[in-house]
């Protein structure tokens, strides 16, 4: 049986989410998917006008309630409409478990989560309502920011969403729609150094950032403040170290780290120790994840003072 292809397009209310799905609908590749299923869970202030949504052929519907998100109205959809592709404008309010755990109809298989945030906004949301704003976005692949203004704090959104979804494409666009391109000059430390000093309210930017460019890092050496993390189940030689990171709120604290190999005899560090590390950077393939990933090289290690906030955070 030919899958339906579903697409959910998430943000809180006027983040555009509309807009976006209108421009799905008019791209050639959409078009040619065939009759569509539109699921509005909210209705903004922008509307699909009927003569847009004929001419796309697209039938639109709308769940009124969360209540009403129910396994057999999703299976009542298909047998009503049978469409080939389906997109679920989702409400910001929701959690995305209302989502997951609706089961769909048997031929339907999610295909992709797209989280819409209005740039102008994310910070306050951030501060007053982080759960939720994180939530929404957490199981997203692509996250645009829109309506970029020139003073919006790029790097904090960045390292917030990373730190959450680290494999999420995340893109900025301006007010007229184009795109924001990221420099080098947006980061805190200089990473045209031969050796890249990280302070210890910077640990979660570099962390982040060696993620996403590997050509800032490559062969270079770098210095950090970190707590050991010790295992029996890495690699012989090797051990991680670290900050504790706060992602989303106080209940989702991460260990963030690479690993990092040694030749010394003995480590001489137990899990927690706080210690100055000073390690070349290298890019290896890993078969866990399927691309290259950061490894450290251990030049030099010694004992440190703990930092003066043990938690990383990405405001």
């Amino acid at each position: 049986m030919m899958k339906t292809p579903v697409f959910v397009i998430s943000g809180l209310l006027e983040s555009g989410k509309t807009t976006l799905i209108k421009n799905m609908f008019l791209s050639p590749e959409f078009k040619a998917g065939g009759p569509t299923l539109l699921i509005l869970c909210e209705e903004g202030e922008e509307e699909y006008e009927r003569e847009f949504l004929t001419e796309a052929n697209i039938t639109k519907v709308v769940v009124e309630g969360r209540e009403k998100f129910t396994p057999s109205l999703l299976k009542n959809y298909e047998a009503l409409y049978h469409p080939r592709q389906v997109v679920i404008e989702y409400n910001g309010t929701w959690e995305m478990s209302v989502l997951l755990d609706t089961e769909p109809p048997s031929n339907w298989e999610l295909a992709s989560i797209y989280s819409l945030v209005n740039s102008k906004t994310a910070e306050l949301y951030l501060t007053n309502m982080r759960s939720m704003f994180m939530e929404q976005i957490s199981l997203s692949s692509l996250i645009i920011f829109n309506r970029c203004v020139d003073n919006v704090n790029r790097g904090m959104l960045r390292r917030n969403i990373k730190a959450l979804n680290m494999g999420a494409q995340i893109v900025f666009e301006r007010e007229d729609g184009s795109i924001v391109e990221e420099t080098i000059e947006d980061l805190p430390f200089d990473v045209s150094k031969n050796v890249i000093e990280i302070s210890d309210e910077d640990y979660g930017v570099w962390f982040i950032d060696t993620l996403d460019h590997s050509e800032n890092y490559s062969g270079k050496k770098v210095k950090f403040k970190a707590q050991v993390f010790l295992d029996p189940n890495l690699p012989k030689k090797t051990f991680v170290p670290g900050r504790f990171a706060m992602t989303c709120c106080a209940d989702d604290i991460q260990f963030l780290g690479h690993d990092c190999r040694y030749e010394m005899k003995k480590l001489g560090f137990k899990t927690k120790d706080w210690v100055d590390v000073e390690a070349r950077i290298e890019y290896e393939f890993s078969s866990e994840y399927g691309e290259d990933v950061p490894i450290l090289y251990l030049e030099n290690i010694k004992k440190a003072m703990k930092a003066k906030d043990e938690i990383v955070y990405f405001m």
